[in-house]
């Protein structure tokens, strides 16, 4: 009796030895985590072109532009080669397996304890996030929207989530890492009364940060 008594013991000290440091890790790690800037359309649409195995039309892009248009005649040839440089050089660096970063702000209801966390409105199969570049526009496609209906996480992080109450619920920005998986190049879709092109991608991680955008209060990584 004795004997299971002191295992029993010495079992529980290592569980709670071992879990210190990785408390204290995951807290580290969020008071370390820099914002990631939102992807934006550029981006969406050289990366559109990269997967689809061809290169967009700078010079159209270019005269297109405000800039270009209000540049005066004589210097318009200088900023298109110095344009056109960029977007060669932005293009060859894209890798289509960077994430889309997409911020979302959004109000979750009070924490529930019987899920572990909070439930996310609009969290819908056919959900998607519009982007729209020189005309054409473009939609990025979770496909697993449906996994992340819950934010889950643990309820005793949410006592160090400063401006946020967790009986109440508030507002909070939903930070979206989407990978890439695939395109569809045969038509573009009709959503919200546009032709979009569509991205199909994956969740990778959730970030919730308060909605100052300036606190991290738990991420949620992929399922």
């Amino acid at each position: 009796m004795y004997r299971r008594f002191i295992f029993a013991v010495s079992v529980a000290a290592i569980i709670f030895v071992l879990c210190i440091p990785r408390a204290y890790a995951q807290q580290q790690f969020l008071e370390n985590l820099q914002v990631t800037p939102q992807t934006d359309a550029l981006y969406v649409s050289m990366l559109f072109h990269k997967m689809a195995g061809f290169q967009p039309d700078f010079k159209t892009w270019i005269e297109n532009s405000k800039e270009y248009k209000q540049t005066p005649k004589q210097q318009q040839r200088t900023y298109m080669n110095e344009r056109t440089d960029i977007y060669h050089d932005y293009y060859a660096r894209l890798k289509v397996d960077d994430p889309i970063v997409v911020q979302v702000k959004t109000y979750v209801p009070p924490y529930d304890r019987e899920h572990g966390g909070f439930q996310i409105e609009g969290m819908e199969k056919d959900k998607f996030f519009s982007f729209k570049h020189e005309g054409g526009y473009f939609a990025v496609v979770p496909t697993d929207i449906m996994n992340y209906q819950w934010f889950t996480m643990p309820e005793d992080r949410l006592a160090n989530a400063p401006y946020f109450n967790k009986d109440r619920g508030g507002a909070v920005i939903l930070h979206f890492h989407l990978r890439p998986k695939s395109i569809d190049t045969s038509t573009p879709y009709l959503l919200e009364g546009s032709p979009h092109w569509l991205i199909a991608t994956e969740i990778t991680e959730v970030q919730m940060w308060n909605q100052y955008n300036k606190v991290p209060i738990w991420v949620m990584y992929k399922k």
